[in-house]
Order: structure tokens, then sequence, then C-alpha cells
């Protein structure tokens, strides 16, 4: 049976501590809870909500010997997802993988301890080392005393944390949003936590200027995935209000390479970014994606960039 649990604003004592990101924050979004498997959960946005919220998905997986976390929300809003593991297991909070450096990803990890095992890939923590950093790349976050939370643990292309049933398998694929974006799998639940790289079913989010992401190879990394990635039923996106299916994901780089090359076709044809975004329109074997104009404006404009 699926466990869903839809949470409201928290009384927590912790909470007091990030008063003043809570003040400028105000409205408090509720959290919804989603069993994917056993042991594995997703904890993400009340789906009557809209925009932001709390940020990312998070992923919370109980294991033999501790929980694992993927992605911490907003800043203020660990203190939620504390309570929430609370709720399902006393075992303790011994590992956090952060899929990308964004805000609404790694945000709430200074509010968890700092001798939690933050893990993250190679480029992601340079991201988060940078001396100067615009605020969507949070690198702000972990400056001074919390240095402290800058991960100690990065790996290249690939590695696994735990086995057997425990197993975790990290993959990095190449540019996309950022540069250093992860693929989690839970292996024995089939189960993979995308991050932004399939944040929902619509066009990405490319982080060209500040986290070194790119248009072009977005497409390339998604289809390397979709090869790359084995043994996989369920999706955990970085940002839709609901898990998703493997074959969710095979689409999502089939309906985003296609706008790659229809929209290279059109620059060789000598047609603007314009041209081209006035005359695209979603294929029908695709259609359950949205390509939103300003979204298709700016990835068009990237891939006429060469970005």
């Amino acid at each position: 049976m699926k466990r869903v649990v839809c949470l409201g604003t928290l009384t927590l004592a912790g909470v007091f501590a990030m008063a003043s990101a809570n003040e400028a924050r105000q409205a408090r979004a509720s959290l919804f809870l989603q069993e994917v498997a056993d042991n594995l959960y997703m904890l993400g946005n009340d789906p009557s909500g809209e925009g932001m919220r709390g940020g990312g998905n998070t992923a919370i997986f109980v294991g033999s010997a501790g929980v694992t976390l993927v992605d911490t929300k907003i800043l203020g809003y660990g203190q939620d997802i504390l309570a929430q593991v609370g709720e399902l297991t006393d075992k303790p909070i011994v590992r956090i993988i952060n899929t990308h450096t964004h805000y609404d990803h790694s945000g709430g990890n200074v509010e968890f301890a700092d001798t939690v095992d933050f893990v993250v890939h190679a480029n992601t923590l340079t991201q988060m080392s940078r001396a100067t950093c615009a605020p969507v790349t949070n690198c702000d976050a972990f400056k001074g005393e919390n240095a402290k939370y800058l991960p100690k643990t990065s790996y290249a292309d690939r590695t696994s944390l735990g086995s057997g049933a425990d197993q975790i398998d990290l993959y990095y694929f190449g540019r996309g949003h950022t540069d250093g974006d992860t693929f989690v799998v839970f292996r024995e639940a089939r189960t993979v936590h995308t991050g932004d790289m399939f944040a929902r079913k619509g066009l990405p989010f490319l982080d060209v200027p500040n986290g070194n992401g790119s248009a072009l190879e977005f497409g390339e990394t998604l289809k390397k995935a979709v090869a790359g990635i084995p043994n996989v039923d369920t999706v955990i996106p970085g940002h839709n209000d609901l898990p998703l299916v493997w074959n969710d994901l095979v689409n999502y780089s089939g309906f985003y390479n296609d706008i790659v090359e229809k929209a290279q076709a059109g620059q060789a044809a000598g047609r603007s970014v314009d041209q081209f975004v006035g005359s695209y329109t979603v294929p029908s074997q695709y259609s359950d994606f949205a390509a939103e104009p300003g979204r298709l404006q700016a990835t068009a404009q990237y891939i006429f960039d060469g970005q």
C-alpha cells in the first residue's frame, strides 16, 4: 500500500533558529509524503499548491544502518524533513546526496548535523565551493562557519554507496541542467531520482550562465542516462508533484532531443529563433509534455548560440 501524508506548518524547537528565513519566505508550503517502494518515500509539495513552494522533491530512504536523503529543499524546510523522518523511523540520518547545487535542492543542508556524509558530483562540489556565486547556485550557504557542510564525498562518473538491499548507485552522464547533475538509483526499489535533469513534463530551466549547464549537451546527457541506467521502473522527478515511470524519462529524452534537432535544422535553413519558436508545435507522440513559450525561447536561443 502506498502511504500518502500531507504535512502543514510544523512547530518545532529547531524552527526558531530559522525564523529569519521563514519570515522572508512568509507563507510556508504544505509538503506531501508518498511511499514509492518499501523503505523509500518521496517528500514533495502538496499538489493543491503552485509554484516553487518548498523546493525540489526529497527522497527518504530508510536503510538498515540509517537514513539517506536525496536533496533538502529550500532553506527552512530541513526542519520539515527532519520531522517527517522522525515519524517514519528512529534511525539517524547518515547521508545526504545532492543532485546538484541549486538553493531549492541543497538549501536545507545546513539544518542537519554536520556529521552527516554529504555526497555530490565533483563538479557540484566545485560549484558549492565557489568564491562568488549567483543566488541560485547557493554557494554562499557554505561559507564561514557553514563551510563544515561542504561535502567530503564526491565522485567522477559513477559510484555505489552501501550494498545489498541498501545499495545506491550514482551516475553522472555529462552537462545538462548544470555541470554536475547526479542520477540517484535505489537499486532494490528500481527507482531513480533524476533531480532537475527531469524536473517535470515540461522544458527544463537551463542554468547555462551560472551553473555551466548546456542546452545542447542536455539532450545528449538524457540519451546516455536512458541507455546507461538499467532496471528502473519508477522515477522521482526534481519537481513534479507525483512520481513518474521509466517510460516518461525515455519520452522526455525524445521530446527534448526533437526540439534540439528541429531548432538546429531551422537555424541551418536561415530561420531566426523567433521564427522557430513561432512555428514549433509539440509532436503528437509527446502530447503530455509542455513547451512553455518562455522556456522554449530560452532553450532555442542557447541552441542557436551553440551553448
